[in-house]
């Protein structure tokens, strides 16, 4: 695969011998850069970028051994070496193979067939070795950056590899992860986690296929990052034998599941508006009738009860029919570029007194990086603001809110998480306009807001934990998806200082 057109330096100090390897090398049809002696050899490997060296070990000033040890500290891939020399001595031309020449020729050299034959095997094996290399780095690089996670687990469960974009979908650098023992699955949902071990245990057996799950993972800053992983096991070393490893990929389905909870939840809250408003139009008519009836009750007796109860509850229906009148019309919005984490520290100490009253807390883990949004920000704080309120409100004394923010593709996210003394009742009719009370009041109001800025309010709750989720639009005017974190080297060069860096379960 020569092609006779590779450029090979000759390095040698006997003047006839190089002379006539070069004119030999020339008339063959190779371009060459000749050198008597080792420093300058080096030089030119340095300058010239040969694609072999024909290179004697007898050499003044640095000699052969040396210059093949210079090669091999040098950073990239030095070109194959040929040793041609006299030393016929076996000790040192096993030393010079284990030093990285390619081939060994002895002087004089009888026939130069043989030298060509040589240039020919080294210069083809090269050709192929580069094709692997960077056949190597390419599929290094597309691992890399595609945008999911890839990773490794050894028998023991440890990170054998990951790529980058665990810092994008859960926070983590490859240094974290790689370093901290059991780190996979200690990012998984601890209520998904023994069923996500058996899956990739199973993969280890003979037997097993690839197989996919739905799972959850939880982010470095606490928000829940719902996923497929797909476990597959790697090549086994003997037929029917045991895999060495698991290999598989994550892929975030965060949005996708917002959204289909948003379907559901906008489909249950169309029925009972449509229901609503026709159920405010039938009650009106006849409301107004009970009212002006009960006027009247009341001005002939003025110390009747009946007539009282009967104008109050009058004047409660008559309420819920306005907040029901006023839900169904759309938000005047005045969008302009904010930030999120500026609206949540805004709404905190909005909070703060109440807070203060009750010992609540809140802890929030807001995504550093996320783009500002273009929607508006008195709006978007009143609704953070509410849904934080209902969860303190929700909370024993003492108790703590955790607001984190995150980014899926297209879409930032905030979380609002509580542990509430009681599960809370009727989470279906949070966001309708049915319940009295200032805290439930601003929540389907909040519904409205987001819902008109083009995104998506959820409620989820498991037990005593509960949590609002708030999807927002980046919209044309935001920063494009944040690039990985630079090259591969980069990453890896900060991977020796891992160990000084927050493992999973620590707060960033």
């Amino acid at each position: 695969m020569s092609d006779k057109k590779a450029k090979i330096l000759v390095v040698e100090d006997d003047a006839d011998v190089r002379r006539a390897l070069v004119l030999w090398l020339a008339g063959s049809g190779y371009a060459t850069v000749e050198a008597a002696d080792g420093r300058t050899g080096l030089s030119l490997v340095a300058g010239e970028k040969p694609d072999a060296v024909l290179l004697d070990l007898r050499l003044p000033g640095l000699d052969g051994f040396e210059v093949l040890a210079a090669l091999g500290r040098e950073g990239g891939e030095p070109p194959p070496v040929i040793i041609i020399s006299g030393q016929d001595e076996i000790a040192g031309v096993v030393r010079a193979f284990r030093m990285g020449a390619a081939d060994y020729l002895q002087k004089p050299i009888v026939s130069f067939d043989l030298l060509d034959h040589a240039l020919e095997a080294v210069l083809e094996r090269e050709h192929l070795s580069r094709a692997v290399r960077l056949a190597e780095k390419r599929y290094f690089n597309l691992v890399q950056n595609l945008p999911l996670l890839v990773f490794v687990l050894d028998a023991a469960g440890n990170l054998a590899f990951i790529n980058k974009f665990c810092r994008q979908l859960l926070g983590y650098s490859r240094g974290e992860a790689l370093t901290a023992q059991d780190w996979f699955f200690s990012c998984v949902h601890p209520e998904d986690r023994e069923r996500v071990r058996a899956l990739c245990r199973r993969g280890f057996s003979s037997r097993e296929r690839a197989r996919t799950e739905e799972c959850r993972f939880v982010h470095k800053n606490g928000a829940t990052i719902h996923a497929l992983l797909r476990a597959i096991p790697s090549a086994r070393p003997t037929q029917g034998g045991e895999a060495a490893s698991i290999e598989g990929i994550v892929v975030d389905i965060t949005d996708r599941v917002e959204l289909e909870r948003f379907v559901v939840q906008e489909e249950k809250l169309k029925t009972l508006g449509a229901i609503s408003a026709e159920v405010a139009h039938e009650i009106r008519n006849p409301l107004f009738s009970i009212a002006g009836f009960a006027h009247r009750l009341q001005a002939r007796m003025p110390e009747s009860r009946e007539a009282a109860i009967i104008l109050a509850e009058a004047r409660r229906l008559e309420d819920i029919l306005n907040r029901i009148s006023t839900y169904l019309h759309p938000v005047d919005l005045r969008p302009r570029q904010c930030a999120l984490s500026a609206i949540v520290t805004a709404a905190l100490e909005f909070l703060a007194p109440e807070f203060s009253t009750r010992d609540i807390s809140a802890r929030t883990h807001l995504a550093p990086a996320l783009p500002e949004l273009q929607l508006d920000p008195e709006l978007l704080t009143q609704v953070v603001t509410s849904l934080v309120r209902f969860a303190a409100r929700n909370l024993p004394e003492g108790g703590r809110v955790e607001i984190a923010s995150s980014r899926h593709a297209r879409f930032a996210h905030l979380d609002v998480a509580f542990t509430t003394s009681l599960p809370v009742r009727e989470p279906d009719l949070l966001f309708l306009p049915f319940q009295e009370g200032d805290e439930r009041m601003g929540l389907p109001l909040s519904y409205r807001i987001v819902k008109n800025m083009g995104g998506a309010l959820t409620f989820s709750q498991i037990g005593k934990e509960a949590a609002f989720t708030v999807q927002l639009p980046l919209g044309p005017l935001s920063e494009p998806l944040p690039p990985f974190e630079g090259d591969a080297e980069e990453e890896d060069a900060g991977e020796d200082e891992a160990a000084a860096l927050p493992g999973p379960g620590q707060a960033s």
